[in-house]
């Protein structure tokens, strides 16, 4: 080999470890493989009662990477009886329909000192409707849904209803 063949070898290699050096030192973002989500299979219905200020919370388990689907079905005023021998008497009231907001929170279950508490995964406050006010996707695990008013702003307490669709 001459020296004049080493020289351009030697100009040829350096040219490619240049061209590899630039190319690995790109900084791209990898390209994200969608796993596949399931649609809701099951669905969950509860009740409950929420005071002024209060909250109801309920677990379910997904059992499968899904959508989740959580709708407030209904609220209803709580109904209460009459007791003429109360000092004063108590009148009675029925249970009527009524589209307070509240707010809507799905998370995990965690301990505190305080008690049982549900973090904030995703939050939403709205009313009773016949459509999910609040959607997304869960890994396969426990989850909560905390249905409260945070700022105390119900004028009586309400029985909600709710339903919870995952997989």
């Amino acid at each position: 080999m001459t020296g004049m063949d080493r020289q351009v070898l030697a100009a040829l290699s350096a040219a490619i470890l240049a061209a590899c050096a630039v190319a690995c030192d790109k900084q791209t973002e990898p390209i994200p493989i969608p796993s596949p989500i399931a649609k809701p299979t099951v669905t969950e219905s509860f009740s409950g009662n929420i005071q002024i200020g209060g909250s109801f919370q309920y677990q379910f388990k997904v059992t499968a990477d899904s959508e989740v689907h959580i709708t407030l079905v209904s609220e209803k005023t709580i109904a209460v009886d009459a007791d003429p021998a109360a000092d004063p008497p108590v009148v009675a009231k029925p249970s009527v329909p009524v589209n307070y907001p509240l707010s809507i929170q799905v998370g995990t279950t965690t301990i505190s000192t305080i008690g049982i508490a549900c973090t904030n995964l995703k939050q939403v406050t709205t009313t009773a409707g016949g459509t999910p006010q609040l959607t997304g996707q869960a890994l396969a695990g426990t989850y909560c849904v905390d249905i409260s008013d945070p700022e105390s702003t119900l004028p009586e307490g309400v029985t909600i209803n709710v339903t919870i669709a995952h997989s």
